[in-house]
């Protein structure tokens, strides 16, 4: 990295770092960009070069997410205990919790951020290199529970799918109760394993 990138990733890093503490402590409605700038030590446009607040908002939450995923990936490497396989519906529902606790977390900044996805003016990573990750651990316990490659990996899109309906039904309700949902996702991963005998169906 160049002296000049290196300095636009520590600015971007001062930007974000100052909007994560003025959302959690202001609200994101309550933020204004002049105060995330004046946080920050720089320009308003220096701001807006990161991006708008929602854009922001959407950034620190990726961040966040993949972070999780880096932890777990972490966990799986050579030298590290791996966590002994156990029911199929309970590994895979397993993957979820960190995510689903980053937004029970923080239900208003949760749900500004599904509204943002939902208005299509940002991208996100969990709808992109993200979900990939996700869908290819999910697809990896179906193999194992024994599933056949395209089995499993159309049980992973199904159940990654029934998960964002999860996040973003209970970010819609308000509120940090994800109840609803998350039973709502756990009959679904039922579904899909215990349909096919967990997977031993896929062999016959």
């Amino acid at each position: 990295m160049t002296s000049r990138s290196a300095q636009r990733e520590a600015t971007r890093r001062r930007v974000l770092s100052a909007a994560e503490r003025l959302f959690a402590d202001r609200g994101f409605e309550s933020t204004t960009v002049r105060e995330i700038a004046a946080g920050a030590g720089v320009s308003v446009g220096t701001v807006m070069a990161v991006g708008d607040k929602a854009a922001i908002l959407v950034e620190l939450f990726d961040r966040r997410i993949s972070a999780l995923h880096e932890q777990r990936a972490d966990r799986g490497k050579p030298g590290r205990t791996a966590p002994s396989p156990g029911r199929v519906v309970d590994e895979i529902l397993a993957l979820f919790e960190p995510f689903v606790a980053l937004f029970t977390g923080d239900p208003e900044l949760a749900r500004q951020y599904a509204a943002t996805l939902v208005a299509g003016r940002h991208k996100a990573g969990v709808f992109g290199e993200l979900a990939v990750v996700l869908r290819r651990e999910i697809g990896d316990v179906l193999a194992r529970a024994g599933f056949a490659p395209e089995a499993a990996a159309r049980g992973a899109t199904a159940i990654h799918l029934a998960y964002l309906g999860t996040l973003f039904a209970g970010a819609g309700a308000g509120g940090s109760d994800l109840s609803g949902p998350v039973e709502d996702l756990v009959s679904v991963v039922e579904f899909i394993t215990e349909s096919r005998g967990e997977g031993r169906g896929a062999q016959r």
